[in-house]
């Protein structure tokens, strides 16, 4: 094989980077965060930037590790604001069904 093949490729480097960010999702987390935070917590979420662990850049090319980063960023940053909004919106729920309730 030459150095081509070992090589990552930029594809690679966007799959990955998804795969990491999805295991590396501290959902329960971020659900809690916006069930507990409100609109806050969604706002937290929003501006929070995780980064990608830097175990898996090492040894690999500047546009690998620029387009991980990148897409691993991206990934986890919808995710968590996702989790933060389902939080909130349980809480909207239960405070709507409290409200016709009683």
């Amino acid at each position: 094989m030459n150095d081509q093949q070992l090589q990552p490729t930029l594809a690679d480097a966007e799959l990955t980077a998804e795969q990491d960010a999805e295991s590396n999702a501290k959902t329960v987390q971020w659900f809690f965060i916006g069930f507990f935070g409100g609109i806050l917590g969604v706002l937290i979420a929003s501006v929070h930037e995780p980064n990608p662990p830097h175990s898996r850049l090492i040894g690999k090319p500047p546009e690998y590790i620029i387009l991980y980063t990148d897409r691993y960023k991206a990934k986890s940053q919808r995710t968590q604001v996702l989790e933060s909004i389902g939080g909130f919106v349980v809480v909207i729920i239960l405070a709507l069904l409290l409200f016709f309730l009683l």
